[in-house]
């Protein structure tokens, strides 16, 4: 206990403070004599709290209870007819387009569509996590 004491009351000499055995320990412990001065308390962000994702939010949670449970939220989505209810990665998504409406497109952009999953089919078998 006195060789703590002694440690205290040196450390208290060599930081030239005058504070209590708690400060001069932490100076001891830190190695450090002046204290962390804290600047000013930062300013709060700026928040867009009305942006289209934040004002969507849990637009459709209320169906089961209005509409009897008829209806899913994945009904009333206004998107294409391929991408409803749909998870995966753009080749999965890419693949979908070709079944789903691939006869209907334009001639350039169904080209450029299979130019994209020759490049992400070779790509998703050669690199990644998906081998």
């Amino acid at each position: 206990m006195s060789v703590l004491g002694a440690l205290l009351r040196a450390g208290g000499s060599l930081c030239q403070s005058t504070g209590t055995l708690l400060q001069t320990a932490r100076h001891i412990s830190t190695g450090m004599c002046c204290r962390i001065r804290m600047h000013a308390i930062p300013e709060l962000k700026k928040v867009d709290r009305w942006t289209e994702k934040r004002s969507m939010f849990g637009v459709y949670h209320n169906i089961g209870i209005l509409g009897d449970f008829k209806a899913h939220p994945r009904d009333l989505i206004v998107a294409p007819c391929w991408l409803k209810g749909f998870q995966g990665n753009e080749l999965q998504r890419l693949i979908r387009k070709k079944k789903m409406v691939g006869n209907r497109m334009m001639t350039l952009d169904r080209h450029n569509m299979e130019k994209r999953i020759k490049f992400l089919y070779r790509r998703f078998n050669r690199v990644g996590k998906h081998r």
